[in-house]
């Protein structure tokens, strides 16, 4: 879908690191950079990714600073090893000389002792940096830094995710806002986003729902994510009030369109959407998983608070446990088949009465490649669930290979209880 809203500017994105190249990590910082930059108002026109050797990055950051963006972030090398090169290859690219930083040194040194650990000689070349740049605190043991280049503004972040993210939200990100206040002199300079978390609908069926909603008119342009775990709809307004204004009227209407299939904002999770109705509602759920194998009981657990409303799970993989652990009875299992709607429903009744739970999700498919037949192809799934002894059974055929039906049928599993249980009326607190 086209864009409708201008940036104010625009921003490059250099990735070093053989190991990115190798396929040995996948460079999760390129989509997140992405993002906190249009945040700010700069639409990113170039990302490259670079071997770790000197020529190689000189000569990227030169081929980027020739084209003038707002802002060049270079995401890595920032380590002591030798093939931890970006300080280096900054001062080639702008003709300068690194400069050893006797403060810098000291605070990295504190670091290490703050940790009970001994610097080694090799972490004193995190202390240099090139002539003119200033330095971004560290949240491990490498100092980021940035530095003015003409009309553009060079930063240095670590390549470790968790360590990036932390240098952009706390240090970086006031730093380009500023900058970019300046240059338009408007302090609200930057665009609005809004991210809607929904799942339960199709990426195309979806796009077809929300087509004919005035984007254009509002100056809001809308774009979509799809993974696993559900489909991102992101809405994107200018900082003008017009536009900002519209990003709220549509994203009113979207969720007007879309219903309970939305189920959060930004990051949020399913199973952590799940947990908040079930304390509304004062109930626990548990678990009976064949063919998921745990996964819906690890999402669930992996909500930090989660002991709240759940109780446990049982993974009856096999027939013999089945009967021997949720109850079903080896009569329906031998007529019906393990992948079927009366063993789905059995193994929930079997969840509710053999853990004391309110509520059950169980599940029971093909999940290949294997064992799929014509009458029970791979990817044939049922996904029970019961809440307090009224159950429903929900006949899908999922697709892709083994991993991918798994994740669908958990993520299915937990978006059926969460949206039986928004039909009903919260306990009063």
């Amino acid at each position: 879908m086209a864009y409708h809203c201008a940036m104010h500017g625009t921003a490059e994105m250099i990735f070093t690191g053989d190991e990115l190249l190798r396929g040995d990590i996948v460079n999760s910082n390129q989509a997140y950079l992405g993002e906190r930059l249009l945040e700010v108002g700069l639409f990113a026109t170039h990302a490259l990714t670079v071997a770790d050797n000197l020529g190689s990055i000189v000569e990227a950051i030169k081929a980027a600073l020739a084209r003038e963006p707002d802002v060049l972030l270079i995401s890595g090398g920032l380590g002591p090893t030798e093939d931890d090169l970006t300080r280096e290859a900054v001062a080639q690219a702008l003709g300068v000389a690194l400069e050893h930083r006797r403060e810098l040194l000291q605070q990295i040194t504190a670091r290490f002792t703050f940790l009970s650990m001994n610097m080694p000689p090799s972490n004193r070349k995190q202390a240099a940096l090139p002539v003119g740049a200033a330095a971004l605190p560290f949240t491990g043991t490498a100092p980021g830094f940035w530095i003015e280049a003409g009309t553009t503004l060079i930063a240095a972040l670590p390549g470790v995710s968790r360590e990036l993210r932390t240098m952009w939200e706390e240090e970086l990100a006031p730093i380009v806002r500023s900058r970019l206040s300046i240059q338009t002199g408007n302090e609200g300079a930057g665009v609005i986003v809004r991210r809607l978390r929904v799942t339960g609908i199709g990426e195309g069926t979806l796009a077809d729902a929300l087509k004919d909603l005035p984007w254009r008119e509002q100056g809001v342009k809308f774009g979509t994510r799809a993974g696993l775990s559900g489909i991102t709809v992101i809405l994107r307004g200018g900082p003008a009030k017009k536009a900002r204004a519209g990003v709220l009227y549509l994203e009113s209407r979207v969720r007007e369109i879309l219903g309970d299939k939305v189920f959060g904002v930004d990051e949020a999770d399913l199973a952590e959407a799940l947990g908040q109705v079930l304390r509304q509602h004062r109930l626990t759920v548990a678990t009976a998983e064949s063919c998921t194998g745990g996964l819906v009981a690890k999402r669930l657990t992996d909500i930090p608070g989660s002991s709240d409303y759940f109780v446990g799970g049982v993974v009856s993989y096999s027939n013999r446990l089945k009967t021997a652990l949720l109850g079903v009875s080896e009569t329906l299992l031998a007529t019906h088949g393990a992948v079927s709607e009366p063993v789905a429903r059995a193994m929930a009744v079997g969840a509710v009465s053999r853990l004391g739970a309110d509520c059950a999700i169980a599940t029971t498919g093909i999940a290949g490649p294997n064992g799929g037949s014509p009458q029970k192809p791979v990817g044939l799934v049922y996904v029970a669930t019961s809440v307090e002894s009224e159950i429903e059974v929900a006949r899908f055929t999922m697709f892709r290979d083994r991993d991918e039906i798994r994740e669908r049928t958990a993520q299915t599993g937990l978006d059926l209880l969460r949206r039986r249980l928004l039909k009903r009326r919260p306990v009063d607190t």
